[in-house]
């Protein structure tokens, strides 16, 4: 294969990546329409909407608890066997779930623990997955092969929770949950049939306690301002910025007034923008530092504009750029972190990732939503967008000066190309 990735889609002309991302599309859908059928199925049972933000809030605790050590197992296991476990358990318990549920004894607290199961599990598949990538495509296809990870992810999103409306209107939660179970039986046959291109991450570095690894993790991020700077934004964004379940349902609610229909249309209008944003970003070259700053402050400037909208209609045109500038950040903050990081400690890297991308919108959720209730829901999206530009502005001159004295002479922005000892 060429060192230089031609075409649209490069990475899917491996046949293994072909493999494992045309798998991941059915479950990532399966996924997307438990998730619905799960909020619906726990409403229904309790009729509380505590109840529904448990269910939520316990999928996700987990990656904030335990994150790191997830990113150490990824980087001491076999990720292909790591895989082949985890997607496993997602079976197992889809498969719980939809007995449970058929069998009309369904207690919400099985629901409850479940959750937590799946966000333990998850917390350890998430960066093995993210950093297997590299074993089946090689440094010079990973920012394609990542963007086309996120595109699976965005597109399932958009789908699944429309088939799952479906399927619960026609014939039951129950039926969600056993097609999600019978999605899994893909991605397995597929991790069987490949055969990665690298051995396993666990021999790349010498062992250390499993107390002192996640803070090896930590000291190698901190020791590269480029990671250190990307990271930054992105969490800033995602904790600022990236509110919509709270912003697009008061912008329903209280601005236009338009009702459940008009919020569905809302979220349809942002998901076109984050699979074409993907599409585009996926073909683009490795990015760098200066990418990820300019793609932070459009999608502020994006949302900014959409949070002074005139009208309806106005207001979903221009949630289609907020969704598309959203995905491109995205796109290249996961393909910056993975073609700048070496082996022995990808699973970390791609750990910190996760904890920063799904970990800090709780954060940010609810100072959010205070400002929308005291300013009203245009404040608080613009305000949340200005804080977000700021704190990116901050980081970008923080990286521009870093970068004039690890290379002096050189114009700023080039911390990706001297930060990084013994790249991948």
């Amino acid at each position: 294969m060429s060192s230089r990735p031609t075409g649209a889609f490069p990475a899917l002309r491996v046949r293994d990546y072909r493999l494992y991302w045309s798998a991941g599309v059915l479950s990532n859908i399966g996924t997307a329409m438990q998730g619905t059928a799960l909020d619906w199925y726990v409403l229904s049972r309790t009729h509380s909407g505590t109840a529904v933000g448990w269910t939520a809030g316990l999928q996700f605790a987990p990656v904030l608890l335990f994150g790191l050590w997830g990113g150490v197992v990824a980087d001491r296991r076999n990720r292909r066997n790591l895989q082949l476990a985890a997607q496993s358990l997602y079976a197992l318990q889809a498969l719980i779930l939809t007995v449970a549920v058929f069998s009309g004894h369904g207690p919400v607290w099985l629901v409850y623990l479940l959750a937590f199961t799946l966000g333990c599990v998850f917390t350890v598949e998430n960066p093995a997955r993210l950093s297997f990538v590299a074993e089946l495509v090689g440094r010079p296809l990973i920012p394609n092969a990542a963007g086309l990870n996120i595109l699976s992810f965005n597109a399932a999103r958009l789908v699944g929770p429309a088939i799952a409306g479906v399927l619960i209107s026609a014939f039951g939660t129950g039926w969600v949950f056993a097609v999600n179970t019978a999605s899994f039986a893909a991605v397995l046959a597929a991790l069987l049939a490949i055969r990665p291109r690298a051995a396993a991450a666990a021999a790349a570095g010498p062992a250390t306690s499993w107390l002192r690894a996640p803070r090896e993790g930590l000291r190698y991020i901190l020791d590269r301002p480029g990671l250190v700077g990307v990271f930054a934004i992105f969490g800033l964004t995602a904790t600022l910025a990236v509110n919509f379940p709270i912003t697009l349902t008061l912008f329903a609610g209280r601005v236009f007034d338009t009702g459940s229909t008009g919020l569905g249309l809302m979220n349809t209008a942002l998901s076109v923008g984050t699979v074409a944003g993907t599409l585009t970003a996926s073909r683009s070259r490795v990015p760098g530092p200066r990418k990820v700053v300019i793609s932070a402050l459009l999608f502020a400037a994006a949302e900014a504009g959409a949070a002074y909208a005139p009208e309806y209609r106005s207001f979903l045109l221009l949630l289609i750029p907020v969704g598309f500038l959203l995905m491109t950040l995205n796109t290249a903050v996961s393909a910056y972190a993975q073609t700048h990081v070496d082996e022995a400690v990808r699973g970390r890297v791609m750990a910190f990732y996760t904890v920063v991308s799904m970990g800090a919108t709780p954060l940010g959720g609810p100072a959010v939503g205070w400002i929308s209730q005291h300013a009203g829901a245009r404040s608080g999206l613009a305000c949340s967008a200005a804080l977000a530009a700021l704190g990116t502005l901050g980081v970008g001159l923080w990286l521009a000066r870093a970068s004039k004295r690890a290379e002096p002479g050189v114009g700023p922005m080039r911390v990706e190309a001297t930060s990084v000892a013994g790249g991948v």
